[in-house]
């Protein structure tokens, strides 16, 4: 059932098997497969159901590193959680990403892939994938269409890497119907919680201290709490609640907020002679049938040269989508919808009111004719009119100690320190940037395609001006075994902590190339199972 915690006496002791904060991809996916496990869940959700601007201030904060998204913009603080602006791109993580490599210092997770596959498939079918078939061949096969050939890849340098889709599912709309029928999860809007209180020794959490913005305050109990609050917000819960441990609940080694990681987005032009590098798989011909390809770094060549992950996706331009009436429609058509679906050349903030500009729709009249035909030619995508394409490279980021999210001065309206994000790349991230590139440009030379539009010399050293994140928050509470190099150990428990757990982004210890959201979905699965055998 919902309920608005708006609503509740001030001073009200709520008590669960479980408790869990958040209720996004991790949170709703873990209460509901609690509650069928027969548990008693408290799912506490900052949000409510849509989205409101009081609420998502709340993540507002500060970025002193690399160029990255706001904060307030990249995570979302309603039913659902960053689904409510997901892609809907899926893939589970590689076999070589769960294991230590030596060029990469902290690799390696604590179990390997065969751990997590039977959560995999469950998870497939909760985000509403169709198929768990990755093979270059089923989808082929799937598609049955002659735009749909796969380049000729040297296998022992790239390979064509299959992607499929979510909907996308947005967890808050598709599992609203469920989570209120659930007669063994309470979901709880618009409560936040602000402080994890251990006891005296530090070793046992005994409650959630929790709140909403008009000044209702009220405690929760349970056997088992479980942080489920995103990538950058369950690092900073752990650090904000430092009455008994004063570095923060977890942070013995100081390793709380460290390891950040994304994934790097570059674009880079392609100079193609021919149209070959127009097949539909790489580009999103087949993304209303929810299959998609990227070009990818083969892990022969990754061990070879010593370099991690890389994938990236070839887009496509079509005559009008580089005029300034194009880029008003789409505006305003994101802008407009409802679902807020991803576009690869533009990310707009994911909340607050409908913002249409007059100027925008100004643009758009005065350039109608281009923007017209794009748009036309984006319904029927033909290789004829296609003008251009662009390389967008996605690289793995490599753990690393120094990029950290941390406490700032600034506080926010319940008087709690905002995060401070430090976003830092090692020389090997740019490293694996470049060389994939350069191996990519090789390839096309060798396949008679084309090659890629030369760098800047400065570009080779630094990251270009247009680098962005990807939205994907990792790392910061990282999984290892030992409680000197991670936070939670190998069942996301936390490190001298009895009955406190962590799921997200936040427990990967290396993040791979694939988007992290299949793999969240499982990792929550698993955990709802090591609950219920572990004597809830």
């Amino acid at each position: 059932m919902f309920i608005d915690a708006r609503q509740i006496r001030n001073g009200t002791l709520l008590q669960a098997d479980v408790a869990v904060v958040g209720a996004g991809a991790a949170g709703i996916s873990l209460a509901l497969d609690l509650a069928d496990r027969k548990l008693d869940v408290c799912l506490l959700e900052s949000g409510g159901f849509v989205p409101d601007w009081a609420s998502q201030s709340l993540y507002r904060g500060r970025s002193v590193g690399l160029p990255h998204c706001a904060l307030d913009v990249c995570q979302l603080r309603f039913l659902g959680g960053n689904t409510n602006a997901w892609g809907g791109w899926c893939r589970p993580l590689e076999p070589m990403d769960f294991e230590p490599r030596p060029w990469v210092e902290h690799s390696g997770w604590p179990f390997d892939i065969g751990e997590l596959m039977p959560y995999y498939r469950r998870a497939h079918a909760i985000c509403q994938v169709a198929s768990d078939d990755y093979s270059v061949e089923s989808a082929v096969r799937e598609l049955r269409h002659p735009r749909a050939a796969p380049l000729t890849f040297d296998p022992a340098t790239l390979e064509t890497m299959i992607y499929r889709f979510s909907p996308p599912t947005r967890f808050g709309q598709v599992y609203r119907g469920g989570l209120g029928a659930a007669h063994r999860v309470r979901c709880y809007l618009h409560a936040n919680v602000l402080a994890i209180r251990a006891d005296e020794s530090g070793r046992r959490v005994t409650r959630l201290f929790a709140g909403t913005l008009g000044g209702t305050r009220f405690e929760v109990t349970a056997k088992h709490y479980v942080l489920a609050a995103g990538g950058i917000e369950n690092a900073r819960l752990l650090l904000l609640s430092n009455d008994v441990a004063p570095k923060g609940l977890g942070n013995d080694h100081d390793l709380v907020g460290r390891f950040y990681m994304d994934h790097p987005h570059t674009k880079r032009r392609l100079l193609v002679p021919s149209q070959r590098l127009a097949s539909g798989l790489y580009g999103e011909l087949f993304r209303a049938r929810r299959i998609m390809a990227r070009i990818g770094l083969a892990g022969m060549r990754q061990r070879a040269e010593r370099l991690l992950g890389y994938s990236a996706n070839v887009h496509a331009l079509h005559f009008g989508h580089d005029s300034p009436g194009w880029a008003a429609i789409r505006d305003t058509a994101l802008a407009l919808s409802r679902s807020r679906r991803s576009d690869p050349f533009l990310r707009l903030p994911p909340y607050g009111r409908k913002r249409v500009r007059l100027r925008r729709l100004l643009d758009a009249v005065r350039d109608f004719d281009r923007a017209a035909a794009a748009g036309v030619l984006r319904m029927l995508r033909p290789n004829r009119f296609i003008s251009a394409f662009v390389l967008e490279s996605k690289p793995e980021q490599a753990p690393n100690a120094r990029s950290r999210v941390t406490l700032d001065e600034d506080r926010d309206a319940f008087g709690l320190r905002r995060i401070k994000v430090d976003w830092q790349m090692l020389p090997i991230d740019r490293h694996t940037a470049l060389r994939g590139e350069e191996i990519v440009d090789a390839e096309l030379k060798r396949l008679g395609i084309g090659a890629l539009a030369p760098l800047a010399p400065d570009e080779r050293e630094e990251w270009p001006e247009n680098l962005e994140s990807g939205w994907h928050q990792l790392g910061t509470t990282r999984m290892h075994s030992d409680p000197k190099k991670g936070v939670v150990d190998a069942n996301a428990r936390v490190h001298g902590l009895r009955n406190l757990f962590l799921v997200g982004g936040s427990i990967f210890p290396t993040g791979g190339t694939a988007p992290p959201t299949l793999t969240i979905v499982a990792l929550a699965l698993r955990l709802a199972a090591h609950l219920a055998h572990s004597g809830t």
